[in-house]
């Protein structure tokens, strides 16, 4: 798989599927394992995908010093230049969703076809304790148990219920390579030093996505219905019953949401 350190860092990123690029930035601490099996097998027949690892994250390197929201997206158009792509849609969840609206603003919109901001904050948080218990795991308890007690904040209750033994299983295999505690806190700390990018993705003429969950607790829908007011000409659609990580639980809904859009595109 290839590395690109275009940007100053050591980015790993893979290709799947053929047709036009997407390329899909993952959320906090997060990288492109964290997108599950079904929703990017659901979208390879269609295209081109282009998965990174963000810098603190999986596969790519992880300096033990502080960045900023600009070496973040930096990295997705070293990417995005590694593999020669003049034009691609981009995508991002959660934290990668103002990662993607910063490299508008730092970059501008002639490279980009359409963007989709899954699950994108906008300044209105989660209380004070779902935050903490997704988050800020206790390092006094095994992490198993902080891993436990965040599941039903990112996913419906009934379902990570139902599913536990996936839940579990990939929580193993997280920890042979894990994130590193002071990656989550680099990354909140850019995003909050970075100014605002929402006017410079109102001022483009590409289309927007915006696709959230009735019951995210991590980032409240409020969130979304703020963000379609600051850009009017955004299609967003609602995942009712849905919570968080809506790709992994739900990818045939999440799927069918992003393909409609993406052919209007």
């Amino acid at each position: 798989m290839p590395f690109t350190e275009r940007s100053g860092t050591r980015i790993w990123y893979e290709t799947r599927g053929s047709g036009d690029p997407l390329v899909m930035v993952y959320g906090i601490g997060g990288h492109s394992g964290d997108w599950w099996d079904a929703f990017p097998a659901l979208l390879e027949p269609h295209y081109r995908l282009v998965l990174l690892d963000n810098r603190g994250t999986g596969r790519s390197e992880k300096p033990s010093a502080p960045w900023t929201m600009s070496d973040m997206t930096a990295d997705v158009i070293a990417v995005a230049d590694d593999l020669g792509l003049e034009r691609f849609h981009l995508l991002g969840c959660s934290l990668g969703s103002i990662i993607v609206r910063h490299v508008v603003r730092e970059y501008g919109p002639a490279r980009i076809r359409s963007l989709s901001l899954l699950c994108p904050p906008n300044g209105i948080p989660a209380t004070e304790e779902d935050l903490r218990t997704a988050l800020f795991w206790d390092p006094a308890k095994p992490l198993i148990e902080s891993a436990r007690a965040s599941w039903p904040i990112i996913h419906p209750p009934e379902w990570t219920t139902r599913n536990e033994h996936e839940l579990v299983d990939r929580f193993n295999r997280t920890m042979a390579n894990p994130t590193p505690a002071r990656t989550f806190q680099f990354q909140l700390q850019a995003a909050q030093a970075a100014p605002d990018p929402n006017p410079a993705v109102d001022a483009a003429d590409f289309p927007v996505l915006i696709l959230h969950g009735t019951l995210d607790r991590l980032v409240p829908p409020a969130n979304a219905e703020l963000l379609a007011r600051q850009i009017p000409r955004a299609r967003l659609a609602w995942l009712e019953g849905d919570s968080h990580n809506f790709w992994a639980h739900d990818p045939e809904r999440t799927a069918a949401v992003l393909l409609d859009f993406l052919a209007s595109a």
